[in-house]
């Protein structure tokens, strides 16, 4: 009994040059770049846009309109904290894309090394001496004074158990996904 021939779908010699490999990860670094740093923008931005505007109708009305079942809970502060919401998600949105830039560069540096190129090997992080800079910790500070401020008009209680379920749901939603196909979208 022999084996069937199974003919390759992409034979090596039928891939692209290694520089042709490097401009198409180029172009898709610089375009995911892109996209992140839109995408981000704008859900950063609704995330302090919401806090302004759940602040307005205290100022003008002097007693916001409650939740039903919530004692103290108004819709300002539902908004105010939907914001800080937005932010969190913002900074998810962030480091989930900039960890396949991070992919993108480190390839894009080996086929660098291997055409004898500098162009993405020249970045570097930047520095004051040895201390390195990184844009992401400025993001988390604002972040925590962001939960500060959202807390003090809150309440603690309020914005720990708001957390709390987004996390839960979260995490209730990974346990599910162990049952599905890694990539469900894609089956």
């Amino acid at each position: 009994m022999s084996t069937p021939e199974i003919p390759p779908t992409l034979e090596y010699r039928d891939q692209p040059p290694l520089f042709e490999q490097y401009k198409q990860l180029a172009n898709l670094e610089i375009e995911s770049t892109k996209l992140r740093h839109t995408t981000f923008t704008a859900i950063l931005a609704v995330s302090f846009l919401l806090p302004g505007l759940a602040l307005k109708p205290e100022v003008e009305l002097r007693a916001a309109p409650m939740l039903p079942g919530l004692a103290g809970f108004t819709l300002s502060k539902a908004v105010f904290l939907l914001g800080f919401l937005f932010y969190l998600f913002a900074l998810f949105h962030y480091a989930w894309h900039h960890r396949y830039a991070h992919r993108y560069r480190k390839q894009l540096k080996a086929i660098e090394a291997e055409l004898g190129i500098e162009v993405y090997r020249l970045r570097v992080r930047p520095k004051i001496w040895r201390f390195k800079l990184h844009f992401d910790w400025a993001l988390q500070i604002i972040g925590i004074i962001y939960a500060l401020i959202t807390a003090a008009y809150v309440g603690w209680r309020l914005l720990l158990l708001t957390l709390a379920i987004a996390v839960g749901t979260y995490l209730a939603r990974m346990a599910i996904s162990a049952l599905e196909a890694d990539e469900p979208l894609e089956s």
